[in-house]
């Protein structure tokens, strides 16, 4: 299914937290961010991180905090219990993470309504003990996704830009212009896209003209989309490996976040014993190429949502694709899986990779499509769909590491229109839900 957008939004709260040992039973010397986005008239969703910086496992955690107001939780969190009396916030292990290796973290969250004005949060405290804050680094350092979410480029390119230029007299033009079309977003490259070093050298050079950074879709693997809607793609092993080398070479040294191939990894069981060895080998090389000749380049691998493959399995087709010399992997691209869900599941199926090999990765979520939640089990274009959050990069160290408009609002499935063609009525619907 064809996958094709992007804002974002700085967390409106961050600060790192120091934690000692003052409890009685000695609580762990560890560090964690507290950081608070998308802000709506009543509430505001809250991500933190809590990391081991000691010595011996954290065998259990509870993380306190108290509001100067009264919260309520404004849909459930995800990755911890968390308990509400009145002002205060308790968060504790829901089963996923009942403990913490030295080195190792968890990061949970929720979204909060409030009245009145925005609460700010007191002292905070892990496992009784009385956290120190200061202030948090705003930048990641290794590999970079980009310091600021104002950094992505915005294509003036993309579909719904050039439909509402076109159509200036349309109804529907000043919105899909101003919610879509004006929103940073991934460009799609597949076999459409002709000379492949040229489109993508191109794309890229335009971004860094502007100073900001790209985000690009490699779409092009053999037997793509399992012959559904969006099939096609190379149309041997080595003109993909020709492609793919072509595509990480004009990237070079410029700074670009890129996904690889949407859905072919959890499409593997449409492939024979000799196909899914080869899908895999082709991931492993071009893994192999971006490392080495895109070298400022965030490279994520696309493992499907959700509701697709168990995190374990997730997490061995990951290490069999090589994501060990990757940044990270992709969720719910094209999908319509809520926040809560796919963030649940990214955490998962990273702790099953620390679990398998003995490192996790940072994962990234598109929210573009997520809105309102799945409607059933349809996948191709359902109607009372509705645009996610706004792309974003979190707080340092955060999981999801950035939620981003990877499909485009208003580019098909194949069933409002053909796959990756722009439709503006389904643009239209997906900006109010209808």
């Amino acid at each position: 299914m064809m996958k094709h957008i992007l804002k974002t939004a700085k967390p409106a709260l961050a600060f790192l937290l120091l934690i000692g040992s003052g409890a009685a039973s000695a609580a762990p010397s560890c560090t964690a961010t507290y950081a608070t986005r998308d802000d709506w008239a009543t509430g505001f969703v809250v991500d933190v991180v809590v990391r081991n910086a000691g010595t011996a496992a954290v065998s259990g955690w509870k993380v306190s905090w108290t509001y100067g107001s009264p919260v309520t939780l404004a849909n459930p969190p995800w990755n911890a219990n968390v308990s509400i009396n009145g002002n205060t916030v308790t968060s504790t292990d829901n089963g996923s993470n009942p403990s913490i290796a030295p080195g190792g973290s968890v990061s949970f969250g929720m979204p909060l309504s409030y009245s009145g004005g925005k609460p700010a949060p007191g002292a905070i405290t892990v496992n009784g003990a009385n956290c120190v804050e200061t202030t948090a680094p705003t930048n990641p350092t290794n590999p970079t996704p980009p310091a600021a979410s104002s950094s992505l480029y915005v294509d003036p390119q993309s579909s719904a830009a050039v439909w509402a230029r076109n159509n200036p007299s349309d109804g529907r033009s000043a919105d899909i212009a101003s919610r879509i079309a004006n929103q940073p977003g991934a460009k799609w490259f597949g076999g459409w896209s002709g000379n492949i070093g040229t489109a993508v050298g191109n794309y890229v050079g335009a971004a860094a003209a502007a100073n900001k950074i790209p985000v690009l879709v490699a779409y092009n693997i053999p037997a793509r989309d399992c012959g559904q809607a969006s099939a096609g793609g190379a149309g041997s092993l080595a003109a993909y490996q020709d492609w793919i080398r072509a595509f990480a070479t004009a990237l070079g040294n410029r700074q670009a976040i890129v996904v690889l191939e949407p859905d072919a990894l959890p499409q593997l069981d449409c492939l024979d014993a000799n196909g899914k060895a080869a899908r895999v080998q082709l991931f492993q090389y071009a893994v192999t190429q971006f490392k080495n000749l895109a070298t400022r380049t965030s490279l994520y691998l696309d493992i499907g949502n959700s509701s697709w493959l168990a995190p374990a399995e997730a997490a061995t087709r990951l290490a069999n694709a090589g994501i060990a010399n990757a940044h990270g992997f992709s969720l719910n691209v094209s999908n319509y899986r809520t926040d809560a869900e796919s963030n649940a599941y990214g955490v998962a199926v990273s702790n099953a990779l620390q679990q398998q090999k003995g490192y996790g990765k940072p994962f990234i979520v598109d929210t573009s499509r997520n809105g309102n939640g799945p409607n059933g089990t349809q996948w191709c274009d359902p109607a009372g769909r509705k645009i996610g959050v706004p792309s974003r990069i979190n707080a340092a160290g955060s999981q999801p590491e950035m939620t981003l408009w990877i499909k485009s609002p208003g580019e098909a499935d194949g069933c409002a229109a053909a796959a990756g063609a722009f439709s503006p009525d389904l643009a239209y619907k997906l900006i109010y839900g209808y």
